[in-house]
């Protein structure tokens, strides 16, 4: 169990310094929390609103932004390629 939550916490780490330079696309992960937010009452009321809402609104905000938004050249401050990113991100490894 010690093994899993310290990987779970290198692949976390490698999520936030590797993938989260881009202004808009922290925006746009704050838009997506806050409808996820939204999607959380409203899962009370009306399950199907809250779906859509969360899949049509909070996901693609968040995806997209990690798509259009971040630098996909040499990053600087991690000093590593793209190619190394796109080898260790969460959920292909």
């Amino acid at each position: 169990m010690q093994s899993f939550l310290a990987e779970l916490r290198t692949q976390r780490w490698d999520d936030h310094r590797y993938y989260h330079h881009s202004r808009i696309n922290q925006s746009l992960h704050l838009v997506s929390a806050f409808s996820f937010l939204v999607a959380y009452v409203m899962m009370f009321k009306d399950p199907v609103s809250a779906a859509l809402i969360g899949w049509l609104v909070s996901m693609v905000t968040r995806q997209s932004g990690h798509f259009f938004f971040e630098p996909k050249g040499y990053d600087e401050a991690n000093h590593v390629t793209h190619e190394h990113k796109e080898a260790i991100k969460v959920g292909y490894t």
